[in-house]
């Protein structure tokens, strides 16, 4: 029993005739799909292989730096640290700004 899966005699051979196939109208990926694989599988946590670049930290030009360790009551360094926050300078920064203000 011979099965023929259309590979068989060359002399019968039927071409397709695709010269009707067009692409269908409104099926154009708008810019939401693209990135719907994407989503897809960072919800199903794969990681994506392609290379992360790394940025380069821009740094200020280097000055010497010491370390003053400073006692005071809790109330004082609370103060401190929430300037520190609200104006969202560094320990270093903030008191030069403070020293700056009381002109020393």
């Amino acid at each position: 029993m011979t099965r023929d899966f259309g590979f068989g005699d060359k002399g019968n051979e039927r071409k397709l005739d695709v010269s009707q196939f067009s692409p269908r109208e409104g099926n154009d990926p708008s810019k939401d799909d693209l990135g719907l694989g994407d989503k897809t599988a960072d919800k199903a946590g794969f990681k994506s292989r392609e290379a992360v670049e790394r940025v380069a930290r821009m740094r200020k030009p280097s000055q010497p730096f010491d370390q003053a360790f400073v006692r005071a009551p809790i109330e004082v360094i609370n103060r401190f640290k929430t300037f520190c926050n609200e104006t969202g300078m560094s320990y270093g920064e903030a008191l030069d700004e403070l020293m700056r203000r009381a002109k020393v």
